[in-house]
């Protein structure tokens, strides 16, 4: 039964702190705001917590995923950078509408940023070719000693950094075959050029991942207000993800399609 007691900010701060989140750290967040609780504020109270934890010299990313099953070669991929909304849920649409934030310019798989690293980490998606690979913000996270994913009320099947990982070990599942048309929207400009995006026809089982990250000491588990929480290291997750896909590259993949 869900507790009828309000979250309130403290709560939260006190749950990411005992976690390990610390001051100085760059951390993206996956979220659902309702496994909190009730939160007192709102989305906006998850924000300022984070931003807390990490204090000025830290970081707050969230993906802001636009991207869609209906996307491809047959159409423009049409994102206004200050103006489409994402479908992340209530943190990482609060923390995109954050006075401050920086959103990267990548037509399906953007972020948004607050904090000290908020322009390097974000700065060319636009000029990827690919949604997660190098020099995107998935990329630049997992090359920062001081980066580390949270997932706040979701598993690792809500990690996009582990698509980042298939795109490293270059699994023929994870892009279409065909690139589409990605027409940006800045407030003064508009760039196009050709992306290469997500195939949305094979089911991932992420979670597969988990019992490695913790025979390896590399996820720490514990409650944010009502929520179970993991935080895992941004760079050895993405070593170890590498390291099963070498090995087996259809590791991710769910074991319906496999067969």
């Amino acid at each position: 039964m869900r507790s009828t007691v309000p979250v309130d900010l403290d709560a939260i701060l006190l749950g990411l702190n005992g976690l390990g989140l610390r001051p100085g750290n760059h951390v993206l967040v996956h979220s659902s705001l309702s496994s909190l609780g009730q939160v007192e504020g709102g989305a906006q109270t998850v924000v300022e917590a984070l931003l807390r934890a990490v204090g000025p010299s830290g970081t707050v990313l969230v993906p802001t995923l636009t991207g869609t099953e209906a996307d491809g070669p047959e159409r423009d991929l049409v994102f206004d950078l200050s103006e489409t909304p994402c479908w992340t849920g209530a943190v990482a649409e609060a923390a995109r509408r954050w006075p401050g934030a920086i959103r990267s310019a990548h037509p399906t798989h953007s972020v948004a940023a607050i904090g000290a690293a908020a322009d390097r980490l974000t700065a060319g998606h636009e000029l990827c070719i690919t949604p997660c690979g190098t020099g995107s913000p998935y990329a630049k996270l997992a090359a920062d000693p001081d980066a580390v994913i949270l997932l706040l009320g979701c598993d690792h099947e809500s990690n996009t950094t582990l698509h980042h990982v298939e795109e490293l070990a270059g699994v023929t599942y994870h892009l279409q075959a065909e690139p589409a048309r990605g027409v940006v929207r800045f407030l003064d400009r508009t760039e196009a050029r050709d992306y290469w995006i997500h195939d949305w026809g094979t089911p991932r089982r992420f979670s597969a991942i988990e019992p490695l990250l913790d025979q390896r000491g590399l996820q720490t588990s514990g409650n944010v207000g009502e929520a179970r929480a993991r935080l895992i290291p941004a760079g050895p997750l993405v070593a170890l993800g590498l390291d099963v896909l070498r090995a087996d590259p259809s590791y991710f993949v769910a074991k319906a399609v496999r067969a």
